[in-house]
This record gives C-alpha cells, structure tokens and sequence, in this order.
C-alpha cells in the first residue's frame, strides 16, 4: 500500500479522490490553512488533517507527498519533502522557472527518489494513440504539429501571463513529446485582462508546431481540445468538445485512404496518471513520461515563450 500526504486543500481534494479510485494508495493526511474546510474534508473523507506542513512532510509513514500548493511554493515543498525520504507527486506547472525546476531534478537524484509531475494530456486516449502512430511511423515522417485548447473564462483569471503557464503550458508537454526542444520560438498574443488569447510558432529541422490557447470564448462555448499531426504519408486528427455534450472525434488519413473515424476509448487522464505512478513506485522506476526531466523541457520551452513574447507584444502583462 503506498501512503499519500497530500499539501493543499484546493485542487488537494481532487487528488484525494484520484487516490480513492485507484487500489494500491491510501490517502492518510493533507494539509491546509483553513480549519473550517480541513474539518469538513475530515468528515466527509474520514481522513487526517492538519495546519502543521511539517506533520505531513514528516511522517514516516508516509511514501508519497503530493504538491497541490501555488506554484510559487513547488520547489521549496518538494525539496523538503526529497530530504525527508519521500517521493512526490507535483501540480502543473511544477514551477515558473527552470533554475528551479533543475534545483528539483539535482534534489530527486541527490536523495534516490523519484518527483512525478502531473503532466495529464500525455494520458490522454486521443493525445496517446496518436503519439504511438507517429513514433511507429504509420504515417510516415511527422512534418508540422497544429494544436489547440479553448475555453471561456470558467477556470478564473487566464490573462497573458497566466495562460502561458497554466494552459498553454499542456500543449508544450505534448509538442515536446513529439518532437523535442524546438531551435527557435515566435510568439504573440492579445491580453483581456483575465481572458487572453496566445499563440506559439515552434522551428525544428524539418519540422514546425503552431499552439494556439484562447480562454477568451463566450461563456455558452464549451472546453474544446484538438490536434492535427501531418505526416509524410497521411494526417492525425482528434477534435473534442468537453462539458454538457462531450465528444471527441479521432481519425486517421493515411496514403490517400480516409479510414473510419476511430472510437478512441474514454478515460480518466488523471486517474491513468496515478496508475502510472503505482506502476513506477512499485517496480521501483523512473517514469518515462512525468518525471522532472521531462517537466523541466516544458518550463523552458514556457520561458523561450515568454520571451518572445515579450519581445513582440505586451511586456508589461509579462513581467
């Protein structure tokens, strides 16, 4: 059984239920400022709490230490949570900077224990079969990437700044996947205030990625994903809409023949992540996919970003 602190009550109560749905963990206390929220997680949950992070930090009972914390307090956490001998399960983004996010990769090898980042489109049906087929070459060569999310402004603010690192940031988890580190990025965007809308131009050999993000929709619009991936010998494509009417379309073209539109199996991206981590922990392994290695490639594409962004338009959103 693999014990779980978890730090943090907001997004921390979902982790608690991932946790409730996957055999093998057990969710033993969690971390909080307000008392109030902490007593009622503790009667519905039947779980410990405390206002005491060092409580959860310490216990030696305790295998996994998951960071649902601001972002700002990522590192510090998860370093401590390293030098107590516990592994760590991160929020994305893991952090805003990369100096950071290496001080986590030198802690996570200094001390033999693993940091999983919740990097989730990975996960993804649609986003994980395509990836397959263009890694077993049924396409051919991949030659451009196009990608995008919309919403409107249910997740809160998602101005310039915070679209960059909080949405944006899961296309360039996948667009790394795919293709790596790009040799050079173009970015603009248009800032709303809490709405915005960025788009990203990636350059490779022979290769290019174009992300776009807008949390700039109407409020009636529902949560949209997609993707097309061109190949030298056919085309990948998932559309899907999220929320009242769900529905993902993924088909494939390939040398010239359309196929029918594949009914990609739904699951829950976070609940297959945390399967991911039982699998690593228990056969004592690296993860391929979410490890902070892997993180640390998207907090830099994120700051290539930034840059350029800053370079073109709206400094001061950026600052």
């Amino acid at each position: 059984m693999i014990k779980v602190g978890i730090l943090g009550t907001g997004f921390g109560q979902t982790h608690l239920e991932w946790y409730r749905n996957v055999e093998g963990f057990q969710a033993v206390s969690i971390f909080g400022r307000n008392p109030e929220k902490l007593r009622q997680i503790a009667d519905k949950y039947k779980i410990r709490t405390t206002t005491e992070i060092n409580e959860v930090i310490e216990d030696p009972s305790i295998d996994l230490i998951d960071v649902c914390l601001p972002t700002e307090l990522h590192a510090e956490w998860v370093i401590k949570a390293l030098e107590n001998g516990k592994h760590v399960f991160c929020e994305t983004p893991v952090t805003y900077s990369s100096d950071e996010a290496d001080a986590i990769r030198r802690a996570s090898e200094k001390y033999g224990k693993n940091v999983f980042v919740s990097m989730f489109i990975l996960f993804s049906a649609p986003h994980k079969l395509a990836a397959e087929l263009v890694e077993k070459s049924e396409c051919g060569k991949l030659i451009s990437i196009r990608s995008y999310n919309k919403t409107s402004a249910r997740w809160g603010d998602l101005g310039l700044y915070k679209n960059i690192t909080n949405f944006h940031n899961h296309m360039m988890d996948y667009v790394i996947r795919l293709a790596g580190m790009p040799k050079a990025v173009t970015a603009a965007g248009i800032d709303y205030g809490a709405k915005s809308v960025v788009t990203s131009i990636l350059t490779y050999d022979q290769l290019y990625a174009v992300m776009e993000s807008s949390s700039a929709m109407p409020e009636c619009n529902p949560f949209e994903i997609g993707f097309e991936l061109v190949c030298t010998e056919g085309v990948i494509r998932c559309d899907a809409v999220y929320g009242d009417y769900t529905n993902e379309v993924f088909s494939v073209t390939c040398n010239g023949k359309p196929r029918e539109a594949w009914d990609v199996t739904e699951v829950d991206d976070y609940v297959e992540v945390v399967k991911h981590i039982k699998h690593c922990l228990q056969n004592n392994k690296k993860s391929d996919r979410i490890d902070i290695v892997n993180a640390i490639d998207s907090v830099r594409l994120k700051e290539m970003i930034v840059k350029s962004m800053r370079e073109a338009t709206a400094p001061d959103k950026l600052a």
